[in-house]
C-alpha cells in the first residue's frame, strides 16, 4: 500500500462524503423502519412527546429516545423530510469511519489507520446504512468511540479516558439499549482477562468514576420515563430486550449461518480481501496478541452471541464490521499494492445505486404516494386495510392512521364519518369494492402494490366542500411535510415542471377496471422541490 501523503485522511474524509450524502433525501421513506422511527421523532417535534417518545400518539418502547432526539433535532434545524431523517446515520458514518482512523492508527499505524477506515467507509453494509433512517449506524459510532478509549485508557490508564469510555457506552445504551453496553464489555473483557491473568499485568481501574458516569448519563432518562409511565422499564428491558432475544414472538428467526452470507455480502466489494487475511491471523497474534485478541473479540463474540438470538436481522451485528476493516488493514503488508483502482466504479456504483435505483425501488414500497393523491387537506381521515406498518402515511400527511384487519371494523369507523381515506394492498381491493353500495367509492391512485380509495358515506356526507389547497407550501404547512407531489398544484409551477403521468391501472395489463376513473391518466404537478 502507498499512501504516504500527511493528507491521506482528507482522500479519505472526501470519500467518505462522496458516499454517505449523496441520495439522501432521492427517494421517499420505506416502510416499515424509516417510516416508523421518522414519525417518531416528528412526534417529538410536534407534539412535544420527547420523553417517552411515541408513535401515533402511543407510548414507543421498543428503543430509548435518544436516536429520535437526533433526528428531531435534524428536523426543527432544517425541517422535516426524508434528507433530514437520514442525516443522523449519514452524520454516525461519517464519524465512523474517523474514530476507526484514530483506532487503527494506535492499533497498526498512519497508513494502516486511513486504509482500515477507507475499507469501512465503502464497504456495501455500512454505506447501506448510513442511508436508512435507523438506530445501528449511530450505535456502532458510539461503540466505536467507547472502544477506542477503552484502547487508550488500557496504553496510558488515565482516568480520563475510561471515564470517557464510560460515557460513549452510556451513549450507545441510549441508543439501542442494554446492547450497547454488552458489545463493548463482550469486545474488551477477553483482552482484559488475557492481560491479567497471562500476562500478569494488575490493570487500576476506576470502577466508581466509570459507573458514575455510566449512570449519570444513562440512568435519568429511565427513571424519568418510568415515572411518567409507569411500567416503561418493565416493557423495555423485559419485553423488548430479553424475551426479543430468548424468544421467537417477534418472528424474526433464521438459520445459524444467517450471519455469513451478512458477512459476505456486507464487505463487498472488499470480500476478496478476507482470504488473505485470515491466512496472516496466527502471524497477527504471534507479534500483536492484544490487539489480535481485540479485533478476534470483536468480531466472535458479538456474532456467536446475535446468532444464538431467536431474533435475527442483518444491522445487529453492523458494530462488528469496523473490525473486519482494521484486521484485514492489519495484516495488509507494506509491500502490497492496494487496489485502489476499484475506487472510482465503486462510487460511481453506489451513486447509481441511491441517486437512480433507490428512487425506482421506492415507488413499489413506498405509501407516500398515496399522500401525494389525497387533494383535499382537510380533516378526512386516512385508514388502512390489511396494509400494516405504513408509517410513512402518518409522517406525510400529518394525520393519525387507523389500521382495520376486517371489513366489519372498517365499517364500523365509515359509519361514523362523512368521507374516508383508504389505502390496502391491491389484493385487498375486491373487500374495499363489495362496500358499494351504500358507500360511494372512488379510487384515487394505485402503485404496483397499493391503492388508495376514497369512501364516502352518503348518510353522514356534508355538503360543505372542504379546502382545497393550491400549493404544495400550504399543504406543507398544515401538516405535509415533504410532499413529493400534489395534483393541480399549479400556482407554484412553471410549463416545464408539469409533467403528465400514466395512472391508467389497465395499462397494467389484466386487472379489473376500477370505479373512479374518468379518464386514463391523471395530470400531477410537482413542486419545485421536487
Amino acid at each position: 500500500m502507498n499512501i504516504r501523503s500527511d493528507l491521506s485522511w482528507l482522500l479519505v474524509l472526501l470519500i467518505s462524503l462522496a458516499v454517505f450524502l449523496p441520495g439522501l433525501g432521492a427517494y421517499p421513506l420505506l416502510d416499515p423502519d424509516e417510516g416508523r422511527n421518522a414519525q417518531v421523532a416528528l412526534e417529538v417535534v410536534r407534539d412535544g412527546h420527547w420523553l417517552p417518545p411515541t408513535l401515533n400518539g402511543k407510548t414507543r418502547y421498543q428503543k430509548p429516545p435518544l436516536y429520535y432526539w437526533l433526528v428531531a433535532s435534524t428536523f426543527l434545524l432544517i425541517g422535516p423530510g426524508e434528507f433530514a431523517a437520514r442525516l443522523p446515520s449519514a452524520l454516525a458514518a461519517l464519524i465512523g469511519v474517523w474514530v476507526t482512523l484514530l483506532l487503527g492508527t494506535r492499533l497498526w499505524g498512519r497508513e494502516k489507520g486511513c486504509l482500515a477506515a477507507l475499507l469501512q467507509a465503502t464497504s456495501l453494509i455500512y454505506v447501506s446504512y448510513a442511508h436508512i433512517v435507523i438506530f445501528d449506524m449511530v450505535l456502532t459510532s458510539f461503540i466505536l468511540a467507547s472502544l477506542l478509549f477503552l484502547w487508550k485508557a488500557l496504553e496510558e490508564g488515565k482516568k480520563r479516558d475510561w471515564a470517557l469510555a464510560s460515557l460513549f457506552v452510556a451513549l450507545a445504551f441510549l441508543t439501542k439499549g442494554p446492547v450497547g453496553m454488552v458489545i463493548p464489555l463482550m469486545t474488551f473483557l477477553p483482552v482484559l482477562l488475557y492481560k491479567s491473568l497471562v500476562d500478569k499485568e494488575r490493570i487500576s481501574i476506576p470502577w466508581p468514576l466509570v459507573i458514575l458516569v455510566f449512570l449519570l448519563i444513562a440512568a435519568p432518562t429511565f427513571v424519568l420515563a418510568e415515572l411518567r409511565e409507569p411500567g416503561y422499564c418493565y416493557h423495555f428491558f423485559w419485553e423488548e430486550n430479553v424475551l426479543r432475544y430468548l424468544t421467537p414472538r417477534f418472528h424474526r428467526g433464521a438459520p445459524f449461518y444467517y450471519y455469513l452470507p451478512v458477512i459476505l455480502l456486507g464487505l463487498l466489494p472488499w470480500t476478496f480481501l478476507l482470504p488473505s487475511a485470515l491466512r496472516k491471523l496466527q502471524e497477527l497474534w504471534r507479534l500483536y496478541p492484544h490487539r489480535t485478541l481485540l479485533l478476534a473479540s470483536w468480531i466472535l463474540l458479538p456474532t456467536i452471541f446475535f446468532t444464538l438470538s431467536k431474533s435475527k436481522m442483518p444491522h445487529y451485528i453492523l458494530p462488528t464490521f469496523p473490525a473486519w476493516a482494521l484486521l484485514i488493514a492489519g495484516t495488509w503488508k507494506e509491500n502490497q499494492i492496494f487496489p485502489f483502482k476499484l475506487i472510482p466504479p465503486v462510487l460511481i456504483a453506489y451513486l447509481l445505486v441511491f441517486m437512480v435505483a433507490m428512487p425506482i425501488y421506492s415507488k413499489r414500497k413506498s405509501a407516500a404516494f398515496a399522500v401525494s393523491l389525497m387533494v383535499k387537506n382537510d380533516s378526512t381521515p386516512l385508514y388502512t386495510y390489511k396494509a400494516e406498518k405504513r408509517y410513512s402515511l402518518a409522517f406525510y400527511s400529518g394525520k393519525k392512521i387507523r389500521n382495520f384487519k376486517s371489513v366489519e371494523e372498517l365499517k364500523n369507523a365509515l359509519d361514523s364519518v362523512s368521507k374516508a381515506y383508504v389505502l390496502t394492498k391491491r389484493e385487498k381491493l375486491a373487500s374495499i369494492l363489495a362496500l358499494s353500495p351504500p358507500y360511494s367509492l372512488k379510487v384515487l391512485g394505485t402503485s404496483p402494490k397499493l391503492v388508495l380509495v376514497e369512501i364516502e358515506n352518503p348518510f353522514l356526507h356534508s355538503s360543505t366542500p372542504p379546502k382545497n389547497p393550491t400549493t404544495a407550501g400550504e399543504l406543507r404547512g398544515q401538516g405535509n411535510f415533504w410532499v413529493r407531489c400534489c395534483i393541480d398544484c399549479q400556482p407554484l409551477n412553471p410549463p416545464w415542471l408539469t409533467i403528465f403521468i400514466s395512472t391508467f391501472i389497465d395499462r397494467m395489463g389484466n386487472e379489473q377496471k376500477l370505479p373512479g376513473r374518468r379518464n386514463p391518466s391523471h395530470l400531477l404537478r410537482f413542486p419545485p422541490f421536487f
